[in-house]
């Protein structure tokens, strides 16, 4: 297997979007992910009390969740990091309509912030590409310094029991999460999953398909023929109805940690505890 590197592997993304033109979506662009994206900004990113805060994003990509803050969430300051310079180059283009975004590129463990000197931080499906465990709980530790009030992580959910592993992704359980952050005194207040279960499992059989016989060299971020984008397109008025109505308990989630403080103002370490939607 091809060693993962974060930095390699989302500039070689960024240059297909680079392709596309402008486009605020970093992975596959096909009809069931601009769906996916539509369903996470109303029920997640835009669900976020980001008012008069100062506001973190981990892992910006193309930028379009910046935007989406700068058009509706009225925060006081927009921060954003990024491992890859090639996306930080598409994201100020994408964003050149606000100059005051402040964009950094970093080395993905560590961030270029003081202690405590951001509101509220959140990364969307950044985590779970983090495989490497070092990394992995160097970046969540970092995300508890530069934090005063709440991180909200909104990652892939899977089986996994294990914080780090092969490959460009990981689906770590809830709990992997929630110990990984109480270590620094953020204590797991809400688990909310997407539910797109039904639309999944019928893009999974497609997609499935499309790699095995017509493109088995697809990579993340490559473009797709029309004739499958149509294809996963075509039960979707269904599917999407059918999203609302089963449960889902895996994909993406929305997790929102809080730190805690001690009668004295400094932060003790939360216990992990079980926590429902």
């Amino acid at each position: 297997m091809e060693q993962y590197d974060p930095e390699v592997y989302w500039s070689r993304v960024a240059g297909e979007i680079e392709k596309r033109g402008e486009n605020y979506v970093a992975g596959d662009d096909n009809p069931y992910f601009r769906y996916k994206r539509q369903r996470f900004l109303k029920k997640f990113l835009d669900t976020i009390d980001l008012q008069s805060k100062v506001v973190l994003e981990v892992g910006f990509g193309p930028g379009g969740n910046l935007k989406q803050l700068a058009e509706g969430s009225k925060p006081r300051q927009i921060l954003g990091a990024d491992v890859s310079q090639k996306m930080v180059d598409i994201a100020a283009a994408n964003l050149r309509e606000y100059p005051a975004i402040d964009l950094r590129k970093i080395d993905g463990v560590s961030l270029p912030f003081p202690d405590r000197s951001v509101d509220v931080s959140f990364t969307a499906t950044v985590l779970h590409h983090n495989t490497d465990e070092g990394m992995f709980r160097s970046l969540v530790r970092e995300l508890c310094r530069v934090t005063k009030a709440s991180i909200v992580i909104m990652e892939d959910i899977g089986m996994s029991a294990l914080a780090g592993g092969q490959g460009d992704w990981i689906g770590r359980r809830v709990e992997v999460y929630e110990s990984a952050f109480a270590v620094h005194g953020f204590e797991l207040s809400q688990v909310q999953f997407l539910n797109t279960r039904i639309s999944r499992a019928w893009y999974h059989r497609v997609f499935k398909f499309y790699r095995r016989f017509v493109a088995p060299g697809h990579r993340e971020g490559d473009r797709i023929g029309g004739a499958f984008k149509f294809l996963i397109a075509l039960p979707m008025p269904l599917t999407r109805v059918l999203d609302n109505v089963f449960a889902d308990r895996q994909d993406l989630a929305k997790l929102v940690f809080r730190r805690i403080e001690t009668a004295g103002g400094t932060a003790r370490a939360a216990t992990a505890s079980s926590a429902g939607p």
